[in-house]
């Protein structure tokens, strides 16, 4: 089951590209905490500790996916999608919430000593794993009918209940992977098309739901983000007030910034839903630009490392992770800047949150045993 010959072949610049994100993200995130440098006594914000202690754990689960045989790999993959639907049908019913969102939303478990988890997170990579498992084994049969439906139904049960919690971002983000992974796969246009077409008539239809009198599709705190990033001056002191003082902070920051540790303060959920302002504003364009640059770096040296994987599944794998980590990045951004609705989502390595943290690090160890597995063959 586990072999130490797996850890020939290890892409070292892909880990330093995540180490070094995930480094930047835990100082932004003590520095959007207002955490406070004492030369005197040394200490670390207890959200830098957190998020230290998410890396050191995504460290470990990489080295055991790395030891981990290829054959013992593909074995879990259906237990653990399972898991995660387990997961995703618990957190509606005993999960928590923010304050800022209501009662209604549940997105997250708690656990002992104050540590939560987000299954929606998780319900990410174990989707991946089981399209791209599916799609290898029938790889000759991807645009027959039956092969189609199943697929929809393992993309769809996830979503559903995702969706349900509800999250919409994250939402987004699974239908982004189950598209690409089909199309990786060499799904014909004439299903392209149609969801194509689909899904831009549900994204019009969200839209109209969200400006009518009576909303029915989407939940009231969804409703009036959509409203607020329409008209923010109307919303300015409510829903739209994250992304004002967002922008402004950004706007603030100029070339070079105004200082590590020296952000305004003004910007709420800094540390998860907005931590690229806090980049913006005490780094400047600079900064931000070095961030973005980073993310690409990953984006595209997993896609290089997916174009050299030794089957269909190393592949989709690859796609899968990529495309996850640029629409969370694409998303987080945009909504920072002003260009898209408020939805909610942390940027990967980033963001204060340790269960998109060591999700995003699963994701990276994947794609490291596809990388030493292609070695090896070589």
């Amino acid at each position: 089951m586990f072999d130490k010959n797996n850890l020939r072949g290890i892409d070292l610049l892909l880990l330093f590209l995540i180490s070094a994100l995930t480094f930047i993200g835990i100082v932004m995130i003590g520095s959007a905490h207002h955490w406070v440098l004492d030369q005197e006594h040394f200490y670390l914000d207890p959200l830098m500790k957190r998020q230290i202690l998410g890396y050191v754990i995504g460290m470990f689960v990489i080295l055991f996916i790395l030891l981990l045989n290829y054959d013992a790999l593909k074995l879990i993959i259906v237990p653990a999608y399972f898991g995660v639907l387990f997961l995703l049908v618990i957190v509606l019913f005993i999960g928590v919430g923010s304050e800022a969102e209501g009662d209604d939303v549940r997105r997250w478990i708690q656990l002992p000593a104050g540590f939560t988890i987000q299954p929606s997170e998780f319900a990410k990579i174990a989707l991946i794993l089981i399209m791209a498992w599916f799609l290898n084994i029938y790889q000759d049969r991807v645009n027959h009918i039956l092969i189609l439906l199943v697929l929809a139904g393992i993309l769809g049960v996830p979503l559903f209940l995702i969706y349900k919690e509800p999250d919409l971002s994250t939402s987004i983000v699974v239908v982004s992977i189950g598209f690409f992974l089909l199309f990786n796969a060499k799904l014909k246009w004439r299903w392209i098309i149609p969801i194509v077409i689909v899904g831009v008539l549900v994204v019009f239809l969200v839209y109209r739901d969200a400006m009518s009198e009576t909303p029915r599709i989407l939940g009231k705190y969804q409703v009036l983000r959509i409203r607020a990033w329409q008209d923010p001056e109307a919303y300015q002191l409510e829903d739209a007030y994250q992304t004002i003082k967002s922008t402004a902070a950004i706007g603030s920051g100029g070339l070079t910034g105004v200082g590590l540790f020296q952000n305004s303060g003004t910007v709420p959920v800094a540390t998860t839903d907005f931590i690229f302002c806090i980049i913006g504003e005490e780094l400047g364009f600079i900064g931000a630009i070095s961030v973005i640059g980073l993310q690409l770096l990953i984006f595209v040296r997993i896609l290089f490392i997916g174009r050299q994987a030794k089957d269909l599944f190393g592949q989709l794998v690859c796609t899968g992770v990529a495309v996850s980590f640029i629409i969370q990045s694409a998303i987080h951004i945009g909504v920072c800047t002003g260009t898209l609705p408020n939805t909610g989502i942390p940027l990967p390595f980033v963001s204060y949150g340790m269960s998109s943290l060591i999700s995003s690090m699963i994701g990276i160890g994947l794609v490291l045993k596809i990388n030493a597995e292609s070695k090896l063959d070589f």
